[in-house]
């Protein structure tokens, strides 16, 4: 959360509000009704301005406050007792419960029906006022519909930067969902069927009463199991390697941003002007420079808005120049265009600067309104000159905001989506080497075992084969808590592993293991680096001998491997060493290797009270903060 951004957001947004309120006090000072009607008048427009405040300036969690349903029918009920009392000043004051409709209601058909109904409403009784069907749509749009979307926008700007953190999670969940869906998709591809091969062979061996038969399906399933091991010693490193890379999606924060940046910036400008060429009627060809004069004015404004860059000199220069040159043709009571550029200058101009630029161009503003024009006849308009002006640059520094804020927003979801991705496929790549290379490792020597039994001890073929398919099956059901994200394994049971598969695989194993409870964390460490350390002896080793030792004092555990027979390494080092140094080091331990000319030990050691606790088992930390930047 940036409260300092989060502070502006809302001040702008009441002070857009008060803006808005202030031209409806205007309106009811300069009407012909009776005193007793205007103080009427001011008292349903403080009303309306309290239950806006309370019903659309929320606080930073966004939600809709208590009792909303009746504060909005209370709005309804004052609103339309406004337009049938005072139709001639009411209008700018219907903006409020047009905003309400948008900022309350959260399905699309009642938000944008009830605005539309405001809008009716509004129009039907400008009509009893003002009888011209263009005068009547002016106000609807120009009036009504413009305070609606402005109020709309800046509220929905404090909403932004409010949620920002929850959206973030709530798309890394669903970016990490469908990484985790590919990846059951492709071990199933690449893996599962070949296991499953495994499985069909081995089954045939057993039910063989053929020894010719039974030999070709065993050498079949081992060469099966060894490229299904292949396999997934080649999705763990692929997966490793597109962790580092892969970009994903983002949503459509900022097209919708943008559209309601280009809907505020059109209904602030065009209609106003357009109702002032209607009633002024110009020749063609003040018609034509007009009309140019217009396009190239919205033009920029929404150049500023949407997008900043190196040129915002000459974008604030050509809006200086299209605001002050064509009056001298067009004369200014026809072009008057000079209560935009504030708000443009505060777009465009970078940091500090960008208020002073700002300020003066409010101060030309007012000289271009009293000195030239002859409108400020007095104080009060004056004051409204000069609230009007601030009003219009703090929508357009809200709408400009937002559209930077959308931005900030994408790419930092993109980034925690990366970010997401990046640990969830390196999570995979880890499991899939501790949990399925293991497995299979089994399998392959098991069914390498029964090869070299089946011809001088059926039974005994029979039983390295079968306990080959039931780790068959153990990898296979292994695979979808390797998608999932859920696999865990026990030091205890891959202690008796360890035993049971170095022993077939004809080592002699001496076993010094304390009896002795361990953190989940700690177990689940440990038993993946014996894990591990098993399967280098393997796969690395022709190892007749072996030693482990798990030993837990007063403030460490640690567990070591030690084996003989060790081979000179023929292929570069995989990735097993790092996952476990990775994970050991997240709980404030070393992972440690010994080697002698034909010795290997691989040796892990954990605090049991660790420095270093929590964090990322991938080291891979989320954006939790993002830092929102005014320019």
């Amino acid at each position: 959360m940036n409260a300092p951004a989060l502070r502006l957001a809302r001040l702008v947004a009441v002070g857009v509000s008060a803006g808005f309120a202030f031209g409806g006090v205007i309106g009811i000072v300069y009407s012909k009704d009776p005193a007793p009607m205007k103080a009427l008048a001011y008292a349903l427009l403080a009303v309306l301005f309290a239950l806006h405040l309370r019903n659309c300036v929320r606080r930073a969690d966004g939600r809709r406050p208590a009792g909303w349903p009746w504060t909005l029918a209370v709005q309804v009920v004052l609103t339309g007792a406004g337009l049938l009392l005072f139709p001639a000043t009411w209008y700018g004051n219907t903006g409020f419960l047009a905003a309400a409709m948008l900022l309350l209601f959260r399905r699309p058909w009642p938000k944008w029906g009830g605005f539309a109904l405001v809008l009716a409403a509004q129009f039907a009784s400008t009509l009893t006022v003002r009888p011209a069907v263009s005068e009547g749509l002016y106000v609807a749009i120009g009036q009504t519909a413009f305070v609606g979307i402005a109020l709309y926008g800046v509220v929905r700007l404090t909403d932004l930067i409010a949620d920002l953190r929850g959206t973030q999670a709530g798309l890394a969940a669903a970016v990490v969902a469908r990484e985790r869906l590919a990846f059951a998709e492709e071990l199933n591809e690449r893996v599962g069927a070949g296991l499953e091969q495994v499985v069909r062979h081995g089954e045939a061996v057993l039910a063989a009463e053929d020894q010719e038969r039974a030999r070709h399906e065993l050498d079949t399933g081992l060469s099966t199991a060894r490229l299904a091991l292949t396999e997934v010693r080649s999705v763990s490193h692929t997966t490793r390697e597109a962790a580092r890379s892969r970009p994903v999606a983002a949503d459509l924060t900022i097209r919708v941003a943008s559209v309601l940046v280009v809907a505020t910036i059109l209904l602030m400008i065009v209609p106003r002007e357009l109702r002032q060429v209607a009633l002024a009627t110009p020749p063609p060809g003040l018609l034509a420079l007009f009309g140019a004069s217009l396009v190239l004015l919205v033009g920029l404004h929404l150049r500023a808005c949407l997008r900043t860059d190196r040129y915002w000199p000459w974008v604030l220069a050509g809006l200086v120049l299209v605001t002050y040159l064509p009056s001298l043709a067009l004369g200014p009571k026809l072009w008057y265009v000079a209560a935009y550029l504030p708000g443009a200058a505060l777009a465009l101009v970078p940091g500090r600067l960008r208020w002073a630029v700002a300020g003066a161009a409010m101060l030309g503003d007012l000289y271009f309104h009293s000195a030239i024009t002859g409108w400020a006849d007095n104080a009060l308009d004056t004051a409204y000159g000069l609230v009007y002006i601030a009003e219009r640059a703090l929508i357009v520094y809200a709408v400009w905001r937002m559209a930077r804020l959308a931005a900030q927003i994408h790419e930092a979801r993109m980034e925690l989506a990366r970010v997401e991705v990046a640990r969830e496929r390196l999570r995979f790549a880890r499991d899939l080497h501790d949990l399925l290379g293991y497995g299979l490792s089994v399998v392959v020597l098991k069914a390498e075992l029964a090869v070299r039994l089946l011809g001088r001890d059926p039974v005994a073929a029979r039983r390295e084969l079968s306990d080959g398919l039931d780790a068959a099956r153990q990898v296979l059901s292994d695979i979808d808590s390797v998608a999932s994200g859920y696999g865990t394994i026990a030091l205890a049971d891959e202690i008796a592993s360890a035993r049971s598969v170095l022993a077939a695989a004809g080592v002699e194993l001496i076993a010094d293991v304390s009896a002795e409870r361990l953190p989940d964390t700690h177990d689940a460490v440990l038993a993946t680096v014996l894990r591990e350390a098993v399967t280098n002896v393997l796969r690395h080793s022709d190892a007749r001998h072996g030693t482990l030792v798990l030993a837990v004092d007063a403030d460490t555990v640690g567990l070591r491997l030690a084996n003989d027979g060790v081979r000179a390494p023929a292929h570069e080092p995989g990735s097993g060493l790092g996952n476990l140094r990775e994970r050991v080091e997240i709980l404030g331990g070393q992972l440690s290797v010994e080697t002698g000319p034909d010795t290997f030990a691989l040796a892990a050691a954990l605090p049991l009270d660790p420095a270093l606790v929590g964090g990322d088992s991938d080291r891979v930390h989320p954006v939790t903060r993002v830092e929102l930047h005014d320019g």
